[in-house]
């Protein structure tokens, strides 16, 4: 009877083993089941996705920030957009056009700006390119003279117009004090907004003119005052720094040659475009070989047109007008000597 009973264990051992084997066949016959999303590849934005300690992602570039700031810690501009033209073509002397950036009474102790903070950024450069702007400091000493100090009054941003290209931009200026007050010792942002225009593309209101001036005894003024006379210019000029009118719609000077002579009879100046509320230089420059030979000459009102006035500064003559399509009518008045 026992030896019945261990035969019956064993052949159930035999049997288990023989069960665990099929299973294991199965198995390896069939593997385990994977989805299309297993493989694909993990999404380092995912915020579940587990970041590699060893090779991290790289930490995004900071967005540029361009909002508008016209003060900041004692700094300060007037405006928040400026518009200025390119350079006039041909132009080899543009003058260059400025921002000035005011700093308050905080600033008294401030000398110097850290150079690792200073920064000048455009928000296009296809308009304002790098190297473009620069920026100069401007001192106590430079406003009231030597008895001044060289203290920060403010910053100049100086735009060469010969480098910029017709458009707009933001501008960004970022500076931080070397010295001074501990509280205005931090980063300083001034933005604002930036218009290049063609040249001639400030608009102004305008009126057209015409010039006619009587030369007579202009060949006795030469005779008694230039002995070597090489050219001779009649000019009509804006009284206006050029650096505040340059790229007008209006004209800022028009020049008209007048031909060596024995005698001279008149000269003209046509469809000048003056700009309204300006007033204009109007004279005739003799021009010689030694710095003796020039001669300056002006003039006044022949009482033969309407619509204009002369005022009169240390002999020179200056043309007020007042309506549209007018012609001048003028005799000369006055000259000037070295």
């Amino acid at each position: 009877m026992k030896k019945f009973l261990l035969l019956g264990l064993s052949f159930l051992f035999l049997l288990g083993l023989a069960s665990c084997d099929n299973d294991r066949e199965i198995n390896d016959n069939n593997p385990p089941q994977t989805s299309e999303d297993d493989n694909k590849p993990e999404d380092p934005s995912d915020p579940d996705t587990p970041t590699d300690p060893v090779d991290p992602d790289d930490p995004e570039i900071p967005v540029e920030d361009f909002t508008i700031k016209t003060s900041d810690n004692g700094l300060s501009v007037a405006e928040d957009s400026y518009s200025f033209s390119v350079a006039e073509e041909g132009d080899n002397y543009p003058p260059d056009f400025k921002i000035r950036l005011t700093a308050d009474s905080s600033w008294d102790l401030c000398t110097g700006l850290n150079d690792d903070y200073t920064r000048i950024v455009a928000e296009d450069e296809t308009v304002l390119p790098e190297g473009a702007i620069a920026m100069d400091i401007v001192t106590n000493s430079d406003l009231v003279g030597s008895s001044g100090s060289n203290e920060i009054a403010g910053i100049d941003l100086i735009f060469d117009r010969e480098l910029v290209n017709v458009g707009t931009s933001k501008l960004k200026l970022e500076v931080k004090p070397s010295n001074g007050s501990s509280s205005i010792t931090k980063l300083t942002t001034i933005c604002i907004n930036i218009e290049v225009l063609p040249f001639g593309g400030i608009i102004v209101d305008t009126y057209n003119i015409d010039v006619e001036v009587d030369l007579t005894g202009l060949a006795e003024i030469i005779a008694e005052n230039s002995e070597n006379v090489t050219s001779i210019t009649l000019s009509l000029v804006d009284d206006a720094m050029k650096d505040e009118v340059y790229g007008y719609s209006a004209d800022y000077i028009k020049q008209v040659d007048i031909p060596l002579a024995e005698t001279y009879t008149t000269a003209s100046i046509t469809d000048f475009k003056m700009a309204v509320g300006h007033r204009y230089l109007l004279q005739v420059f003799v021009e010689g070989e030694e710095t003796s030979d020039r001669i300056w000459i002006y003039f006044k009102d022949s009482g033969n047109g309407e619509g204009y006035e002369f005022e009169y500064e240390d002999k020179q003559s200056y043309l007020n007008v007042t309506e549209d399509n007018v012609t001048v009518n003028a005799e000369i008045s006055e000259y000037r000597v070295l």
